[in-house]
């Protein structure tokens, strides 16, 4: 057995959660745990995008201005 870890949901979630786990007689320790064996066991699907290059070249200035330090340090 595993350590034990912690889950945050939010509210609304979490309000669902409870109703799912009151109605069907489980824990949540074993919802966890069959929703994530799931989640993992099916293909997940990610469809890439092309960003445009003027996206791109505004995020790339931001982020080099951003962490100008960082950058001079690895010269």
């Amino acid at each position: 057995m595993g350590l034990p870890k912690t889950v945050r949901f939010d509210d609304d979630l979490e309000r669902q959660v409870e109703d799912y786990l009151e109605a069907n007689g489980l824990k949540f320790a074993q919802l966890v745990n069959m929703a994530v064996a799931k989640f993992i066991r099916e293909p997940q699907t990610i469809q890439l995008a092309p960003v445009a290059t003027k996206d791109f070249m505004a995020t790339a200035q931001k982020a080099f201005k951003k962490h100008k330090n960082a950058m001079d340090k690895l010269k």
